[in-house]
């Protein structure tokens, strides 16, 4: 069996927003044609032209038909574990018509298991499936996985069978929940003793997300160079892809009355205080707060939206202006590496 994946290479500029050309083409010609070839089994009539319409969207995406959960064939636009595309995916997927008889549509690809039971050919070499083992261990902040995968064809080429580990583990999960659950993937050419059959990985990952609280805050406080106090304040758990449209970061820097340690003080506090509630209420579900940084009299409010959405950067804005002890800075990141200090 062979691994059919396609990767877009380019970006096509053009007047028009490339998303609604995709769909209008669909409306027009392309439900038609993927229908008539997919069932044909006669990939050749339509892989070109696909590509060239997922192409004009972003370069790097990658697409492919599967069959669908609720529908005879799903439609899959995906961004190939890129954090930079994921939010173009979305996009894609958020402009879809409504799911038909013949067709659905998904941002990322889900989990397809019964693979584990294949012998596929990946790069030119054979791999039988079955005979995958992996190796877990939780992150120290337990909210995540390293995974070690192993196959007995793996000859330490880690080149070519990175590439198979992510798939092996996305055929596990889905895509998304690879990016949710694993913080690392390694490859081994040698099993070791406590490794599980690969096919165990998804209970695993089932029995953590059982285990952990509720989305919270958590407060810390730290020291800095100088001998500062900072105080820290972090949405616990700080998964971007849980929010895959929010990738605008926006660095919210409120100058406050401080004490000596650098640290608001009541009346500011409360100023403060308000200021962020005022913020989070106007901003609304176009966007959220994920973190909280006070030290030297400034409050930096660490806020992410979706970066199309105009409409949720002039909230922000709008506060900047109206307030001389503000400021407001815009940086697109998509991946939430801003915070990842935090998490």
């Amino acid at each position: 069996m062979g691994i059919f994946r396609r990767r877009t290479t380019s970006r096509r500029a053009t007047g028009k927003d490339p998303v609604a050309a995709f769909w209008q083409w669909w409306a027009d010609d392309g439900e038609h044609l993927l229908t008539t070839a997919t069932r044909a089994g006669d990939f050749d009539a339509y892989v070109d032209v696909v590509t060239r319409r997922v192409k004009a969207i972003a370069r790097g995406l990658e697409w492919e038909t599967r069959a669908g959960t609720d529908a005879e064939h799903a439609l899959c636009v995906s961004s190939g574990g890129d954090p930079s595309l994921r939010p173009i995916a979305e996009r894609w997927y958020r402009a879809s018509p409504p799911p038909t008889r013949r067709w659905e549509f998904i941002p990322a690809r889900s989990a397809k298991p019964d693979m584990l039971d294949s012998t596929i050919t990946y790069r030119g070499r054979t791999f039988d499936l079955s005979r995958t083992r992996v190796h877990v261990a939780t992150t120290p902040a337990g909210y995540g996985f390293i995974v070690s995968v192993h196959n007995p064809g793996f000859t330490g080429q880690w080149d070519d069978e990175y590439g198979l580990c992510v798939l092996l583990l996305e055929w596990l999960l889905g895509e998304d929940d690879v990016e949710r659950w694993v913080r690392r993937i390694d490859c081994i050419a040698y099993d070791v003793v406590d490794s599980i059959p690969a096919s165990e990985l998804p209970d695993r990952v089932a029995a953590l997300a059982r285990s952990l609280p509720e989305p919270g805050w958590l407060l810390m406080q730290g020291t800095l160079g100088g001998g500062e106090t900072i105080l820290v304040r972090v949405l616990r758990p700080l998964r971007w892809i849980d929010h895959p449209r929010f990738d605008l970061h926006t660095a919210l820097r409120a100058s406050f009355e401080a004490d000596a340690q650098g640290l608001p003080t009541p009346e500011s506090s409360e100023a403060l205080d308000g200021f962020e509630d005022a913020l989070v209420r106007a901003m609304g579900t176009r966007g959220m707060l994920v973190a909280v940084e006070t030290s030297k009299g400034i409050r930096t409010f660490h806020f992410y939206s979706d970066s199309e959405d105009q409409n949720g950067r002039d909230v922000l804005d709008s506060a900047a202006r109206e307030h001389p002890t503000v400021s407001a800075r815009h940086v697109l990141d998509p991946g939430w590496k801003k915070v990842q200090d935090f998490a």
